[in-house]
């Protein structure tokens, strides 16, 4: 049940929400969530930029930028309830991750082709209109009934991250505490 491997993403709804200094060092991988928000020039220099410095990019639920970026690194957001099975017979080599709530997204996220799928919120979090969360014991059930790679995303911080150890993860992902977040991080990857 522990980690197998130590993957990172920060989830940003813009490109210059991050440092990509830090974002080098931590070795994380990024995932724009609202490509839309930017100009199709800025995402193309952001996405030269990341991958001058090494550092992975998916663009989030817009198939157009997809292949207007040339990149092989798709995100499904857990509301995208349309088919993406089509991206794999395109290109072989494209990498589909996705985020879920519960077991009817789980299983649409691997009806979608997902490699990975962000299972949301592990902890209780701040936001006013989201005030469920799942804990670690209904994380693992929902883990266990599914044979793919899960990634632990919400409510993530200093105080509970010790408890990521008893969870069935490949990684963490992480929205608001990113910056602080290289006060911990480097314990996640002893493991």
């Amino acid at each position: 049940m522990a980690v197998k491997k130590n993957c990172l993403y920060f989830i940003i709804d813009y490109p210059g929400e991050v440092n990509l200094d830090y974002v080098r060092n931590t070795g994380a991988i990024l995932i724009l969530r609202k490509p839309e928000n930017s100009s199709s020039n800025e995402l193309k220099k952001f996405q030269m930029e990341c991958s001058r410095r090494g550092i992975s990019l998916y663009i989030g639920n817009s198939v157009k930028l997809l292949f207007q970026l040339k990149t092989n690194k798709f995100y499904i957001s857990a509301h995208n309830k349309r088919p993406f099975n089509h991206l794999k017979r395109v290109n072989t080599k494209i990498d589909i991750i996705g985020s879920a709530h519960d077991i009817c997204e789980i299983n649409e996220k691997i009806r979608q082709g997902c490699r990975n799928i962000l299972l949301s919120r592990l902890f209780k979090t701040n936001y006013k209109n989201k005030k469920s969360w799942l804990g670690t014991i209904k994380f693992n059930l929902l883990t266990r009934k599914a044979s793919t790679n899960f990634v632990a995303l919400g409510g993530i911080n200093e105080k509970n991250f010790n408890q990521l150890k008893i969870l069935n993860i490949t990684g963490l992902a992480m929205s608001s505490d990113k910056k602080k977040a290289g006060n911990y991080l480097p314990a996640f990857y002893k493991n």
